[in-house]
């Protein structure tokens, strides 16, 4: 059996990751209201009760590497894990969700 998992990094490698453009979509889980007051430099903003609606988006990228984040890490890895049950591959979350990220935010 094939066991699923999202990766969680912690925030230097996840820096490091969006700085060298390695993730093919970029999604903060988080209210529109919180994204406006800095995200994640490339990141679109699709909060966790919008994710269903926009599955199309999401859906061209399903063999490449995903990276959600929240606010705290909880629903990056809640999402992430329906995503691998959607058939996607490289999901990553955000340790410590936004909250817990050490280097610089964009608005």
């Amino acid at each position: 059996m094939l066991i699923m998992k999202v990766n969680i990094l912690n925030s230097k490698k996840i820096s490091e990751m969006v700085k060298n453009e390695e993730f093919k979509l970029i999604i903060d889980l988080r209210q529109e209201e919180d994204y406006l007051q800095g995200h994640l430099l490339d990141s679109i903003n699709i909060p966790t009760n919008q994710i269903n609606d926009n599955l199309e988006i999401i859906r061209s990228v399903t063999n490449e590497d995903i990276l959600l984040y929240c606010a705290n890490g909880n629903q990056s890895i809640t999402v992430g894990k329906v995503l691998l049950l959607g058939g996607f591959k490289n999901v990553y979350s955000l340790a410590n969700g936004i909250n817990g990220y050490k280097y610089k935010l964009y608005k």
